[in-house]
């Protein structure tokens, strides 16, 4: 199973969090954790993400971790180590999530 997110599906025009259902949010917190965890290492060609697979059904578990990457057309891939699972994150540069550090010229 592949799952094609943009980020700006969830937010608002000043890109704040709009208002979702349960399971529309547990998406929402997952993608974001990922999206902190690679924006604040985005230079590593690897990035092991504090967050256990949790996109399987609940009488499907999983105990596999979370792994993902920045991709050169901005995009972030990530992937379960343990099963199929995997996904990209698009539109998350600017948003609150994004810790890259920004230099001045």
């Amino acid at each position: 199973m592949a799952l094609k997110a943009d980020l700006r599906h969830f937010l608002d025009e000043e890109g704040n969090e709009i208002e979702l259902t349960d399971q529309a949010k547990a998406i929402f917190r997952f993608l974001v954790k990922i999206v902190s965890a690679v924006s604040e290492n985005i230079d590593q060609p690897l990035i092991y993400v504090d967050l256990q697979c949790r996109t399987r059904a609940d009488d499907v578990s999983c105990r596999g971790s979370i792994e993902a990457t920045y991709i050169a057309i901005g995009n972030i891939e990530w992937h379960c180590d343990t099963c199929e699972v995997s996904g990209t994150i698009s539109h998350w540069q600017g948003s609150m999530w994004d810790k890259q550090k920004r230099i001045l010229h």
